[in-house]
Parts: structure tokens; sequence; C-alpha cells
């Protein structure tokens, strides 16, 4: 058995806590969890002298972690941390917390929502990387002329980009084909009108999902928050692919939303 010693947010002194070093990481965030009330998303740890973040892969041993006996760990409230799991190198968010809802994040109307959604859930919540994100689906269409050609845009691949680049032109699913194959991210583009999902990025084996909202001639996105109007700072946006009752909720989340608009 491990004896560990904790330092928790607003504690006085150290928490002692056992655990047998076979254990999986999650059975100790889970019990991180009951004391802070933090919910296991929001979790870092800090090892060592000085101390440095832990890479969090719930599914590898504590051993396998180099916790040892009597090692304090300090336990932080922060953003969610994804990582590479130890034995695939893929990339790894925890499963969300009940404490957790969702919450709709309005982007833009300039004809570049689609971007400046996709800004938000793959590039840190950003709220100007937008035109970023266009440009990283004009380059791939431009550098991969097996994949992006006649065929699949419909059109040369440099006139498609032409047409792209215009500020003021809308993206549709190619870009987000793109983008989810760009950040190794499954994209759920949750379709307000006729409550379908358009997926992207599923049949590569992703372990993170991000999700967008579509209207008919709008995209937002949605995140998950502990708190009711809370900043966005405090938003989660990627999501364990396994995590079948998060998917749940945001189709549950989007068709809630489309009887409120149906209403107005």
């Amino acid at each position: 058995m491990l004896k560990l010693r904790l330092r928790t947010p607003g504690s006085q002194a150290p928490q002692t806590l056992e655990v047998d070093e076979t254990s999986p990481l999650i059975l100790l965030l889970t019990e991180i969890e009951n004391l802070t009330n933090i919910p296991q998303p929001k979790i870092k740890l800090l090892t060592g002298f000085p101390p440095k973040p832990l890479a969090i892969n719930p599914e590898a041993t504590l051993k396998e972690c180099n916790i040892r006996n009597n090692d304090m760990i300090i336990v932080q409230e922060g953003e969610a941390t994804v990582v590479e799991a130890a034995h695939t190198g893929k990339k790894y968010v925890p499963p969300v917390g009940d404490k957790f809802h969702f919450t709709r994040r309005v982007c833009p109307a300039d004809n570049s929502c689609l971007f400046h959604a996709c800004a938000y859930v793959l590039h840190d919540k950003s709220r100007s990387d937008g035109p970023l994100m266009r440009q990283k689906c004009l380059e791939a269409i431009l550098s991969k002329p097996d994949m992006f050609n006649e065929t699949t845009l419909g059109m040369s691949a440099k006139s498609y980009a032409t047409i792209m680049a215009n500020p003021n032109n809308w993206g549709g699913g190619i870009e987000l084909e793109i983008l989810s194959m760009l950040y190794e991210t499954e994209i759920f583009a949750l379709d307000l009108q006729s409550s379908t999902i358009q997926k992207f990025g599923t049949d590569r084996d992703y372990s993170v999902r991000a999700f967008l909202v579509y209207t008919g001639n709008h995209y937002d996105c949605i995140a998950m928050n502990p708190n009711y109007n809370s900043v966005e700072s405090d938003d989660v946006v990627l999501f364990n692919t396994r995590d079948d009752v998060v998917l749940r909720r945001a189709v549950q989340f989007v068709k809630d939303g489309a009887v409120t608009e149906k209403k107005k």
C-alpha cells in the first residue's frame, strides 16, 4: 500500500490517503473528487520537487505514473489537461462529472461562424483564431491533392481554395472533416432543426470529441461548465469519445434548445 499526502486547495495541512500502487490513477482522481468537490476534468496534480504537473492518464497505474510511498501530491483546480495515454499514444480526457452542465457559446454571424466555433473547441477556447482555422483548411486542401481533388471538391483544389480564402464564404462539411483530421478530434455538429448529428472523424479511432450546434445557416459551439453563468475559462470543450452519457446529454441539450427556439 502507498501512503500519500494530499495538499488540497484551502487545506491548512496535508491529508493522508492510502492506496494500492497497482490501482489505476482514475481511482485516485475519484477519491480526490470526493474529498475536494473538484470535478475530475478540472483536477490538476503536481508531484516531485520542485512540483511539476503530472501527465494524467487515468488508465495507468499509480506505479506507472511514478507515484511512490510518502509522496506529496499537490491538488489544484484548473483546465482539463489533454495528455497522451501511456499505452496508446492517443489524447485522453477524463469523463465529465454529473456536476457539469452544457452551455451554448454563441459565435459571430460574420460568414466565418464555423471557423470561430472550431477555434473555440479546438484552440483552447480562442475567440480570435477563426481566421487561423480557415487558413489551416486552405493549406490542407492545397497540400493534399490525392485527398482533395475534383472528385471530393467538385472543382480543382486551387479553385476551391480561392473561394474559401474569401472570409465572406461559409465553411461546411469539408472544412469540418479537415479540422477533425488536423486536430485528431471527432467533431459532432448537432443540427438544431432536424435533430440529426453530422459526425466527422469517427472512422479514425480518435479519443476526444468536440460539439458544435448548427441552425441551418449558423454554427455555434457547446461546452460543459461546472456552474451556471460561469466564465468561459471554466468551460470544458473536449470530451472522451467513450463517454456516452455526455453524448446523450449533448443531444438532449440541443433538442431542448430547438424547442425553445420554435417557441420564440
